[in-house]
């Protein structure tokens, strides 16, 4: 299959698939506060932070909320860029070895404007579950809180890449669940950035693995997204 071909079944049936397929899937929403709703206008903005592998969870249960998502310069991410934008995103280009800096600032003048960030931030291209310091930098200096994200499945395939991604089979069941918000200080140094990149990417992967262990008891537990 040619890249052109690639790119335009991305853009054009990536959108439709991903809603008609996740539509199957039945949700259950665990959390604490109004962070649990994906909707900014009935809350503050934040930042959600999430690893790569569960991007396609967050692509459906945010879209047409006009959340912003950092997407890398790269080729695959001309395609990537095509196909969130058309769910709703807007998507700011950068990654941490390319543009990343610029993306930074565009996102910080973005943040008067009510919405939220999405951030993969073990993206684009890893090492698997190790925190980078951009969203750890762009909660400092914006004030926004940071909000861990984690979805979990009861049946999915697990594609045999870098980030070992997650695609739930249709029909299943599942959780998407955050944790309270986090407010990181203001105009952190070196230091302080590296210290709290630890911090969160050690609650991130405690909140992840118990998402997985508790996946039962949480969908018991849980609210359809009617009921936010």
């Amino acid at each position: 299959m040619t890249r052109r071909v690639l790119t335009w079944l991305m853009t054009w049936a990536g959108p439709s698939l991903i809603t008609l397929w996740f539509s199957t899937i039945r949700f259950r929403w665990c959390g604490e506060g109004a962070y649990l709703n994906p909707d900014p206008n009935a809350r503050r903005n934040a930042i959600y932070a999430f690893w790569h592998q569960r991007v396609l969870t967050f692509a459906f249960t945010h879209r047409r909320l006009g959340a912003r998502i950092l997407v890398s310069r790269s080729r695959d991410g001309e395609m990537y860029i095509r196909m969130l934008e058309r769910l709703g995103f807007h998507t700011p280009r950068g990654s941490s070895k390319r543009g990343g800096s610029e993306a930074l600032r565009t996102l910080l003048v973005e943040v008067e404007s009510g919405c939220d960030i999405g951030m993969t931030v073990d993206g684009p291209r890893g090492p698997l579950h190790v925190f980078k310091v951009g969203a750890v930098y762009l909660a400092s200096k914006s004030g926004l809180p940071i909000v861990l994200i984690a979805s979990s499945y009861h049946r999915y395939w697990r594609l045999k890449t870098w980030d070992r991604f997650q695609v739930p089979w249709p029909f299943t069941w599942g959780v998407v669940r955050t944790a309270a918000p986090i407010s990181v200080p203001p105009d952190l140094d070196e230091a302080g950035l590296e210290e709290w990149r630890q911090r969160l990417e050690q609650a991130l992967t405690e909140h992840t693995r118990a998402t997985d262990l508790r996946l039962a008891e949480l969908y018991h537990e849980g609210r359809r997204r009617r009921d936010l």
